[in-house]
């Protein structure tokens, strides 16, 4: 049944994760906190490491990604 199917949870809030920005021709890859569950293919705050908060999208396991 539809209702018995769940999102899968790539990784849980407090956890340190992969943030790969994506741009036209370009990538840039590092690390942040995560600041809520990543939900697949749901929207995720991040903390990077200079205190800046970001939203991206959790992608696959601790991995997160910004489009630019």
């Amino acid at each position: 049944h539809q209702r018995d199917l769940r999102a899968r949870q790539w990784f849980a809030a407090g956890e340190t994760v992969r943030v790969v920005a994506q741009g036209q021709g370009y990538s840039v890859a590092g690390e942040a906190l995560a600041m809520s569950p990543g939900i697949e293919g749901q929207a995720v705050r991040i903390r990077t490491e200079s205190g800046r908060i970001l939203s991206g999208v959790a992608v696959a396991e601790r991995q997160v990604e910004i489009a630019l």
